[in-house]
Order: structure tokens, then sequence, then C-alpha cells
């Protein structure tokens, strides 16, 4: 049995009532769903019982009626394992995943720009700010979420070019 298989048949086993979807997508590559109340158990078990230790990156996608956070993570030993965990979130107007900076210091970036350039909140986050566009970038000039989050389908450039000038702090 392939190693892939065999993490599969364990989170399986262990988390069956957490999984909410699971499938192999390729001989190395494993495909779950998860809620986002339920993501940092099953990351745990992912990094301490799997012992998966590589966080490789987390992206947002936005399918016009949902945002889903998308996680990549593999190994370092030799094993060609990758997981891919879905979250799917239903509320657009508040989207809302927990952190998982406590398991993996490397999310702190990843989630950041989630938060960023989507709009994903990230709760228990130790330094939720923004990392890409200026912290005062939704104070200045932007208020509507069609041109504050870059990333987002709804995203509207402005009619006249757009030069972000600093305002002096009051």
């Amino acid at each position: 049995m392939a190693d892939s298989q065999a993490h599969l048949i364990a989170l399986k086993d262990k988390h069956i009532n957490l999984l909410l979807h699971s499938e192999m997508l390729e001989e190395t590559r494993i495909k779950i769903q998860v809620s986002a109340e339920k993501l940092p158990e099953i990351m745990k078990f992912i990094a301490n019982e799997l012992k998966f230790p590589s966080l490789e990156s987390i992206t947002g996608v936005d399918w016009e009626t949902h945002f889903e956070v998308v996680y990549h993570i593999d190994r370092w030993d030799g094993d060609p394992t990758v997981i891919q965990v879905h979250v799917k979130l239903e509320n657009r107007d508040k989207p809302e995943i927990p952190s998982i900076t406590s398991i993996w210091a490397s999310a702190n970036w990843h989630e950041r720009e989630l938060f960023d350039l989507y709009g994903i909140y990230v709760s228990d986050h130790p330094n939720l700010k923004r990392i890409l566009l200026p912290e005062d970038w939704d104070e200045y000039e932007h208020k509507d979420p069609s041109v504050l989050y870059p990333m987002r389908r709804s995203y509207k450039l402005p009619e006249k070019p757009f030069s972000y000038k600093p305002q002096p702090k009051k």
C-alpha cells in the first residue's frame, strides 16, 4: 500500500466525523474537505500524528457564491504525499477561518495575505494586519468590498489610475 493511501486511511479511521469529503486525486495527492470549525483539530492530527512538518501554502479562491481556503501540506522525508485541505466559507459578507499559526508558524504570512487580499478574517491570528497593501488602505478612498480586496472577483479597478499617497497620521 502506498504511503498516501495509508495516510488517507489513517485520516478516515481517526477523524471520519470531521471529514466532509475525502479522495485520492492522484497516487500521491490526497484531497480532504473540512469545516472551518474543525480545521485546527484536523490540522493538529496531520502535523503531529501523520508527521507532516511542512505547510507549503495557503490560498483563497473566490467562487462567486462562496470562498474557499486551500492548504497544501507535505513531508520532507522522501514520502511524496501532498495533502490538500479545503475549507468552504459560505458567508461572503464576513468570511472567517481559524488561524493555524500555533501548528505551523509558516501559516502567519499566508493568513495575513488571505485577510489583506480577500478580506477573510483569520480568528486568533497573532498579528492580523495588512501585509501587501498599505495599512490604511481601507481608510483611504476605499470603503466598498468591491474596491477593497483585490483578489475578489467583484474587485473593480478605479476609473482613473489610482496612485496611493500616504496620508499623515492624525
